[in-house]
């Protein structure tokens, strides 16, 4: 395939450098002056990976890759070096990404002292000027944590005041995601709390959910008029706070919902909704579930990804005063949890001032696959383990800085363990030791897998020999067997031998030598 930018600067070439010898023909033979520029821009990685490391800009780093502009004239001959004649901007794609010099001139960083050492990171731009040397420049892209392409676009304007421009497309991340739905992730408007009704405060909390992928990018491509995530208050049997308190947003087709089970769409991996308090203190716990399988929790949810958060309902604003009624932990012991079966439950305090933050003492206390939010969300889906009582100490901190820790318990139903599959046995005897007529003779076969002890026998044993049941073959031969002799000579010294294990057996041919 011909390329058609350097197709365009031949016929351009062609057609100016025409105009220029006529030009000189016409003032006496003179030689033509090369009268545009061409400009070319290319990078040495067109595809880098996503920056989840949130890594720095890094010359040969795996984040970084290397942009290269080269300014020729109409002659193809590199331009002579000049001051900031190049611009080059990010242009589209990604909303983050920046452009770098990595050049170490001091205008292009920023130097500054943290905790008495003096630290320099270079600066990042939306856009940069450079200063070909002999027609190529180079400046550098970094990868962010956004998957996507980045259209880089360099521009010069020529001796003929003519503006060329050439770009470059970075596609950062696998332009291919799975569009699955991986996490969701609950975001809350400050302060994370809301007043109980009928109190001189704010009833009523914003609250956003994220649906991510595995590489944690926003899930955008639902089908129109899918419903892709549930929302429910959990009912909680120790409080009243969630007595009368309502989940409100808008559905799939921009209808207003509301209750305390509602179903509601994404829009670019986004889905917000407000939670409004009801008649009495304490916390409220929401759960968010989306369907891997489809995407769609309005036909049933077949493999749901899920996740919780708690908000506080109050009476009062926090405070730094100090209260009368102490800092208490009312919740005993959480509810019991079965292996493989989705959890959740939440903690409840008293007391002191909300909202509460929540912490586990006692790290990996657990079953695993259950963990503890700032919150009070013990959530997750355990897995393995020992069944059993599982102890653990948690701390509550409230709005004062008041402290509390106390003991709590799970109990465990780890999953039945399931017998290993019954499989046959693997015979490793290939050959067998040769003897002699009227010599005695004896050597064992060997096997593996199954269920040893196993149960041997052999068919075709040279006369005089025999096998026993634990795979020792023994006795005296008296009819030599030799390979290679001419069938119904002698007996074809070829022995089947079978090692049983329970219901399944292996059988293997092998040759037994018996010399005259």
């Amino acid at each position: 395939m011909h390329n058609m930018k350097a197709i365009k600067g031949l016929l351009l070439a062609g057609l100016i450098g025409t105009s220029g010898i006529l030009t000189g023909c016409g003032g006496g033979g003179g030689a033509a002056t090369p009268s545009y520029w061409t400009i070319d821009v290319r990078a040495d990685a067109t595809a880098l990976p996503i920056n989840i490391a949130h890594e720095g800009p890094n010359i040969g780093g795996r984040y970084t890759t290397t942009l290269y502009v080269e300014v020729k004239d109409s002659a193809g001959r590199p331009i002579p070096g000049g001051e900031d004649i190049v611009g080059c901007s990010y242009v589209g794609g990604l909303d983050s990404g920046p452009l770098y010099y990595l050049d170490g001139d001091p205008d292009h960083e920023t130097t500054e002292t943290i905790d008495g050492v003096e630290i320099t990171t270079p600066n990042a731009y939306r856009a940069v000027t450079l200063s070909p040397n002999a027609g190529l420049a180079t400046f550098h892209f970094l990868a962010s944590d956004v998957a996507g392409p980045a259209t880089v676009r360099c521009s010069v304007t020529d001796a003929g005041n003519v503006v060329r421009s050439d770009e470059v497309t970075i596609q950062v991340g696998s332009n291919t995601p799975s569009g699955k739905v991986s996490q969701v992730v609950f975001d809350s408007s400050s302060p994370n709390y809301l007043f109980v009704q009928g109190y001189n405060g704010p009833t009523q909390l914003q609250v956003q959910v994220n649906v991510v992928d595995e590489a944690g990018q926003p899930i955008v491509n639902f089908p129109a008029g899918v419903n892709n995530l549930q929302l429910r208050i959990v009912p909680d049997p120790a409080s009243l706070a969630d007595d009368g308190a309502t989940l409100r947003g808008v559905d799939a087709y921009g209808q207003a919902v509301a209750g305390t089970s509602i179903l509601v769409r994404s829009t670019n991996g986004q889905a917000q909704f407000t939670l409004v308090s009801g008649n009495a203190a304490g916390m409220i716990l929401i759960e968010a579930i989306s369907d891997r399988a489809d995407n769609d929790v309005g036909n049933g949810v077949t493999e749901a990804i899920y996740n919780h958060v708690a908000v506080s309902a109050v009476t009062s604003a926090p405070t730094q005063a100090p209260t009368t009624t102490p800092l208490a932990i009312s919740t005993t012991n959480p509810p019991a949890a079965t292996a493989n079966i989705p959890y959740g439950t939440l903690l409840e305090a008293t007391g002191g001032s909300a909202p509460y933050t929540w912490s586990l003492v006692t790290p990996g206390a657990l079953p695993t696959g259950l963990s503890l939010n700032t919150s009070g969300v013990i959530s997750g889906t355990p897995f393995g383990g020992t069944a059993g009582t599982y102890n653990f100490v948690v701390q509550v901190r409230d709005a004062q800085g008041t402290t509390l820790q106390k003991s709590m318990a799970i109990s465990y139903t780890a999953p039945t363990p399931v017998p290993p599959a019954e499989t046959a046995p693997t015979i490793t005897t290939t050959s067998l030791s040769s003897g002699k007529v009227g010599v005695p003779y004896i050597t064992v076969v060997t096997a593996t897998g199954g269920t040893p002890p196993y149960d041997w026998s052999a068919v075709g044993l040279p006369t005089g020999l025999s096998m026993t049941t634990t795979g020792v073959i023994s006795g005296t031969p008296s009819t030599p067997c030799i390979p290679g002799v001419p069938a119904g000579t002698l007996p074809t010294c070829q022995v089947a031998l079978t090692a049983t294990s329970g219901s399944l057996y292996s059988t293997r041919l092998v040759v037994l030598q018996v010399n005259p």
